[in-house]
């Protein structure tokens, strides 16, 4: 029989969620077969992930919360790991589907700093440098931006 494919069923959920209870995820690629499902390793890491980690977050995200994607957007470009960083319980994934299904349609086109479709790809770069980083979250938290997280 091979490899599963389409929506997990909560059946599936509950085995993985126990395996990795009882025995940590170490092995992705070897957990499936170890754990008794027919999925592959890499779907098994962004369910877990992505969905039922205990402490990912859900719900929507706050008006603060979509006010700072955009702006750490402006400064980070698509860097959506170092974003959701930002953001304690929520994921790299659950910020870019947010940005790409909403935050991004609610600006004009050249309130999109960092568009993918940019010609000059040179100009929209920032350094992805940890100085400067720590200097762009610092201004943003000094103009008021970032007033829910932590420095």
């Amino acid at each position: 029989m091979g490899l599963k494919k389409g929506p997990w069923t909560p059946e599936e959920d509950r085995v993985l969620v126990s395996y990795i209870q009882r025995h940590g995820h170490g092995n992705w690629r070897a957990l499936p077969k170890q754990a008794g499902l027919s999925r592959c390793g890499k779907s098994c890491r962004l369910r877990w992930t992505n969905y039922l980690r205990p402490d990912v977050k859900r719900g929507d995200l706050s008006k603060e919360e979509e006010e700072s994607i955009i702006y750490l957007h402006a400064m980070l470009g698509n860097r959506w790991s170092a974003i959701a960083a930002k953001f304690p319980g929520r994921t790299d994934n659950e910020i870019k589907n947010v940005w790409h299904t909403h935050l991004k349609k609610r600006l004009s086109p050249n309130q999109v700093i960092m568009d993918s479709r940019r010609k000059n790809r040179e100009e929209a770069r920032i350094s992805s440098n940890e100085d400067d980083i720590r200097f762009w979250l610092n201004l943003l938290a000094e103009a008021g931006h970032l007033e829910c997280f932590e420095q």
